[in-house]
This record gives C-alpha cells, sequence and structure tokens, in this order.
C-alpha cells in the first residue's frame, strides 16, 4: 500500500508523551542497536510537566516518542512509502529514512536544540512562534516591514505560522487586528526557527551533519525535504536540506501537494498530537488519514493500516 508516515513538530506534547518515550526507550530488548539509547531514558522520565516545552527537553522529548513509535511500527511490518518531518520532526525523520544511526540521531536532537536554544538566548530577548490565518502573503508581509519577526512555516493561501521576538510579534498582532477578520494565537515554542533570527545556528548544524551523515548510497524510504518539498535524492542534498532548515521557512503547503502526487491509500501521523493530519484532513485527500494518538496501541494502529489496504 501507499502509505506516507508524517513526524510531527512541537507545541502538543504532553506528560503521556514523555511517558511513553522514557519507557520505550529503556526497553532495550527490541534491538540490540537502541541499546544506545537506554541511558537517555532516565532523563526523559524525570522531566517536570512544566519543562515539557522547552526547547531543549522538548526536541529530544518528540525524537525519542517518534522514535520509540517508529520502531514499534516497523515490528508490526508497517512499510511507509513516503516519510515527511515538520520542523523538529524532521530529524527524527531523517533517522527513520536511514540517513544516520539511531543513536546519532537522538544527539543530533539534542544538539539541534541547544544550538538554536544558545543563539535564541544571545538575542537578548524572549522569542516565539505564533499562528496566523486569515491572513494573504501581501497584507501579512506588509505587517512584518521593519519587525524582527519572519514567516516562519508556509501553511496555505491565507495560513501561516511567524517566529521572531516576543516584542515584535506583539506588534504584528496590533497590525494585523486593523485588518479584520485575522486571527493571531501563540504556540508553545520558544525558538524563532525557521528564520534568518538563527542563521548563526546554519553552519556548526550542517557540521554536526557532515559528521554522521552516511558516506554513500541513498536510503530505501524515500524522505520529503519541508523546504524543498521534494524528495532527498544524496548525502549532500540531505546535509543541505536539514541544515538551511533551522533558518529557512518550512514550505508545508507545497509539501502537502507533493504529498498528494504519491496517491497515498493512508496518511499516518506519529505524533505528539494530531495537528498534520487535521492539516491533510482539510485538504479532502480521498484516502483515510490518521494519527497514532487517535489509537490504544501500535497494534491497532497496524490493524487499522491494514483495512485501509487496497
Amino acid at each position: 500500500m501507499r502509505l506516507i508516515v508524517l513526524f510531527s513538530g512541537q507545541g502538543h506534547q504532553t506528560p503521556a508523551h514523555r511517558d511513553e518515550a522514557a519507557a520505550g526507550l529503556g526497553f532495550t530488548l527490541r534491538a540490540a542497536a537502541d541499546a544506545a539509547l537506554a541511558p537517555w531514558a532516565p532523563s526523559l522520565a524525570a522531566l517536570q510537566d512544566d519543562q515539557l516545552h522547552d526547547n531543549r527537553a522538548a526536541q529530544v522529548l518528540i525524537w525519542s516518542l517518534q522514535w520509540v513509535r517508529w520502531q514499534a511500527l516497523q515490528a508490526l511490518g508497517v512499510r511507509p512509502t513516503l516519510l515527511a518531518g515538520y520542523s523538529a520532526g524532521e530529524t527524527a525523520a531523517f533517522t527513520a529514512a536511514g540517513w544516520w544511526s539511531a543513536e546519532a540521531g537522538l544527539r543530533l536532537a539534542a544538539q539541534r536544540a541547544r544550538l538554536m536554544s544558545e543563539v535564541t538566548g544571545a538575542l537578548g530577548e524572549p522569542a516565539g512562534m505564533w499562528a496566523v490565518s486569515g491572513c494573504d502573503a501581501a497584507p501579512l508581509a506588509a505587517a512584518l516591514s521593519g519587525l524582527r519577526a519572519h514567516v516562519a512555516i508556509r501553511l496555505g493561501a491565507a495560513q501561516t505560522v511567524v517566529a521572531g521576538l516576543e516584542s515584535d510579534l506583539k506588534q504584528l498582532a496590533t497590525r494585523l487586528a486593523g485588518l479584520g477578520g485575522v486571527q493571531v494565537s501563540r504556540l508553545a515554542v520558544t525558538v524563532p526557527a525557521h528564520t534568518p533570527l538563527l542563521a548563526p545556528v546554519r553552519a556548526p548544524w550542517q557540521a554536526l551533519l557532515e559528521s554522521v551523515a552516511v558516506a554513500t548510497g541513498t536510503p530505501a524510504l524515500t524522505l520529503l525535504s519541508g523546504t524543498r518539498a521534494a524528495p532527498v535524492r544524496d548525502r549532500e542534498g540531505a546535509i543541505a536540506a536539514l541544515a538551511e532548515q533551522v533558518c529557512t521557512p518550512i514550505a508545508w503547503n507545497d509539501c502537502l501537494e507533493a504529498m498528494a502526487e504519491y496517491q497515498p491509500d493512508a496518511v499516518l501521523e506519529l505524533g505528539p498530537g494530531s495537528a498534520l493530519a487535521r492539516m491533510a484532513l482539510a485538504r479532502g485527500w480521498p484516502c483515510p488519514v490518521r494519527a497514532v494518538d487517535d489509537f490504544r496501541s501500535p497494534a491497532a494502529v497496524a490493524e487499522w493500516l491494514a483495512r485501509c489496504a487496497p
């Protein structure tokens, strides 16, 4: 069957996700190769509820949850046609596609978070990401003029995520309020991801990627780049796509169009949350779309997928 698996970004992680990720990393009998991940389980389990949206903790938690769920589904015979990661979810998606080992993937998630937090801290003011709906590109660009805030994720013609310094995002909200019909909401993210404000992250992040990425060959699973909305074909392309993503807008709207061209039989979001599944459903795709969070167990997910097979 033609299955697309989506790796979610930050914002929807909960204590239940923390507990699932910690338990999964602690259970190392599933595969000897995952034994190196076990030492991370205690630090995940120790996270307090009010720490789950701290950037450094969140990116490690999200990677860990997605890897645990990915391994469980792989053990049940789930074989996707295409993978796509959204924001922080791309680090796990690249790992699942086979561009580096699981141990390297988890360490990359931690290092990406560290670099992003350090650069954000150097900005001297709190930063974040806000969702904007009901505003087309031209008036949004005009409202952003002169502000230390930028388009971070393009979701649709009138649906965007912007990121920047909190003081400038508040000014943006004031400007947009005068347009009428525009809705602005704060996301649970504390870094201005996918904007020029994080440009200093790119070089050290790329160096880390080059140190672990596979040297030759192409992984068996096809992966869609979030910034380019195109399949990653080779090592150089993989490194470039993931390196540029920290300071370049994500073209998720274009990614959804590219996914539709695969004519999937089913779409599954790994989580945390189901925001990506809802976006896909809003497109009216003629195939079942669900999130792992909808199910009681990986086995239930596999049973659902079996029913979706043509």
